[in-house]
This record gives C-alpha cells, sequence and structure tokens, in this order.
C-alpha cells in the first residue's frame, strides 16, 4: 500500500469514527477534553500501524473502541482522578442497542434520575461499577474504599434502586 493510499484509507475510517469515539470517550472520561485528547492518542497510535492493522481480518472500529477504553484507562491511572458526567450531558450519543435514539434518551434520563436519588457514596459506586464497567477493587482504589466496602454499597444501592422503580410504578398506576 503506498503512503498516499495509506493516508486516505486512514482518513475514511477517522472521518466515519471521529464523532462515535468522541461520545464514548467523553462517556468514559467525562471531561470533553480528555475525551479528545485520548481520541487523538488512539487515532496516532492506529496510524503509526495502519498497514498491520488493516491488512488484519478484525474490525478497525472494534480494536479502536479497545484501544479507546485502554487509553481512558491510561490518562486516569496518570491525573488519578475521575469526573462523572451525568448521562444527560451526552448528548448526540448513539443508540448501539438498536432503540430508537429518543427512547433511549428517555431511558438514559429515568436512569439518570434514579442513580441521582441514592446516596453520595452509592451513586459513586454504581456510576463506576455499573456505568463505566469497573471492577469493584478498581472502584475501591479509585475512591480509596476497601473492596468489600464497595461491594456492600453496590447491594445497597441495588437495593434503593429497586425500592425507586416500586414507587414510580406504583404512582403510575395510581
Amino acid at each position: 500500500m503506498s503512503e498516499a493510499d495509506k493516508g486516505v484509507d486512514f482518513e475514511a475510517f477517522v472521518l466515519e469514527t471521529s464523532e462515535a469515539f468522541i461520545a464514548a470517550a467523553r462517556a468514559l472520561a467525562g471531561d470533553l477534553h480528555n475525551a479528545e485528547d485520548a481520541v487523538q492518542i488512539v487515532y496516532m497510535r492506529m496510524f503509526q500501524s495502519w498497514d498491520k492493522l488493516s491488512a488484519k481480518q478484525g474490525s478497525l472500529v472494534a480494536y479502536g473502541r479497545t484501544a479507546l477504553k485502554n487509553a481512558v484507562t491510561d490518562q486516569f491511572r496518570r491525573n488519578g482522578r475521575l469526573v462523572c458526567v451525568p448521562l444527560q450531558e451526552l448528548t448526540g450519543r448513539e443508540s448501539v442497542t438498536g432503540i430508537p435514539d429518543a427512547a433511549y434518551a428517555m431511558v438514559r434520563e429515568g436512569i439518570d434520575d434514579l442513580v441521582a436519588r441514592l446516596p453520595d457514596a452509592q451513586r459513586q459506586v454504581i456510576t463506576l461499577c455499573v456505568l463505566q464497567d469497573m471492577s469493584p477493587g478498581e472502584a475501591g482504589k479509585r475512591l480509596g474504599r476497601k473492596e468489600e466496602t464497595v461491594k456492600r454499597y453496590i447491594r445497597a444501592a441495588i437495593k434503593n434502586l429497586k425500592k425507586y422503580t416500586n414507587e414510580l410504578s406504583e404512582e403510575g398506576t395510581a
């Protein structure tokens, strides 16, 4: 592959994936600037080995998403801080579940409203472990708590979320 072909292919890939990658990175990083930095790092790394990546059978988008997750994780390790973003602020996010965007937005808003009702410690743990797919051990290190404490907060949060959804369903039928 010539250098010109490599550039054209890569440019098409960037144009196709940039919005989705920035939205995913923003969901992971919580900060638009950190998200853009992470996406830029992924694109630089992918361009350096573009010949090898494009020759493989796998999906370039899947590879990019995995690399993006790793880049954001590296940022957190370097910075040692986490910024949680309410789900409503993540506008323009595509629904990968196949649900229409309007319905997806309503579900996202409903989940965010329920999580917002939780006490601070439970909300932090749910945000890290469920919404950002972090293990209880990693979340405990991030929050300065023991893993068992994080697991206890998760159980309490689940109990509270069930209670909140039952209250909402009772209000809806009344």
